[in-house]
């Protein structure tokens, strides 16, 4: 399946704002000015279109076709992304310990055995009763693997119901009154404001991905107009991410918009297009997924080394990014991708055996 070209350097540029926004608020304090993205969580609401987009692209074909199951979805989905979270888990109170003394010290919340079984099992954030406390940026992995998961499912079964699942999120999201900063709050259970905002978003990205491929040779005649959309999204976008705050009655269109724009870069050659492909945001963007995960321990780790000089911390916390990009390197190479191996190999034996 051929890639979506700029998608993966987007996605490696918003996992190394992420991860210096969280690393900096540690170092510095949070709201201090130092936190790159003063919105970190609506990146992960970009993450969830692309994830949209992209798994669509992937796997509509293989499902609508039967060529692949259900079942072999969601076994190859909890091998891609189940190891990495579990060797987080493990790392981060040992990282703890290293810098405080203590697995779990006070500032990390109280830490009950019911809450570990959400973070080991990753239903720390589907709204019931579970809440993140060891990794917490693995929230939205939670909701990707069954919310996410079901939705790209029931994508791939008829082109229409895409548009009903977004009509869905979207009326639910009113109708609960969802925090558009929301992950595990939930006013029903199995319906979080991170399960509402990954249910909208992932819609929302297979619904612009169906439309800019039916209106492909349109989007590529009218460049101009497509590049002034794309800009003007994209400027939105970042506006968004570094520090303007939203209501959900802005929300809802916007991410509807930027997921439009999102789709449409795979379709121009342009200057954005050309600056998401560089070979270091590509790169980025293949270990995007263990930066997200593993940067909160090494995070943790280096907060050995945190005190009162502003610029030592600035330092640490800039290195302790630095360091995540190297560890993912390996990471991808000896856990992530060996496991994705794993789960694709365990699908094809099991249906040889058939």
């Amino acid at each position: 399946m051929k890639r979506l070209a700029g998608l993966d350097g987007l996605r490696g540029l918003l996992a190394i704002g992420v991860a210096l926004s969280h690393s900096y608020s540690h170092f510095t304090g949070w709201h201090t000015g130092y936190d790159i993205f003063h919105n970190p969580d609506y990146a992960v609401d970009i993450f969830f279109i692309l994830s949209g987009i992209v798994l669509y692209h992937s796997y509509n074909e293989k499902l609508s076709n039967r060529t692949m199951t259900s079942f072999d979805f969601i076994v190859t989905r909890f091998f891609r992304l189940y190891p990495l979270h579990l060797l987080a888990i493990v790392c981060i109170p040992l990282a703890l310990y290293f810098s405080s003394g203590t697995f779990f010290p006070s500032w990390v919340g109280n830490i009950t055995p019911f809450n570990v079984i959400g973070d080991l099992t990753l239903t720390n954030s589907l709204g019931i009763g579970f809440l993140p406390k060891t990794n917490i940026p693995s929230w939205s992995i939670s909701v990707e693997m069954f919310a996410g998961t079901l939705v790209l499912l029931l994508c791939c079964t008829k082109k229409s119901v895409p548009w009903v699942i977004l009509l869905v999120g979207c009326a639910m999201a009113y109708y609960i009154g969802i925090d558009v900063k929301g992950a595990a709050q939930a006013k029903f259970p199995f319906l979080s404001d991170g399960v509402i905002r990954c249910v909208y978003c992932m819609s929302a990205g297979v619904c612009a991905y169906q439309i800019s491929m039916k209106y492909k040779n349109h989007i590529q005649n009218h460049k101009t107009i497509a590049f002034g959309f794309v800009s003007l999204s994209f400027t939105s976008m970042m506006i968004v991410l570094f520090g303007l705050n939203i209501d959900l009655s802005i929300y809802l269109p916007l991410t509807l918009i930027i997921a439009f724009a999102i789709s449409m870069i795979p379709l121009l050659d342009f200057d954005l297009t050309r600056f998401l492909e560089s070979k270091t945001l590509v790169y980025l963007g293949k270990i995007s997924f263990s930066v997200y995960i593993m940067h909160t321990p090494i995070v943790y780790l280096l907060l050995k080394f945190k005190d009162d000089n502003l610029y030592n911390n600035v330092i640490f916390a800039t290195l302790a990014v630095s360091l995540t990009i190297i560890i993912s390197k390996y990471t991808l190479a000896l856990i992530e991708l060996p496991a994705y191996r794993f789960g694709k190999d365990l699908v094809k034996n099991t249906k040889h055996q058939q």
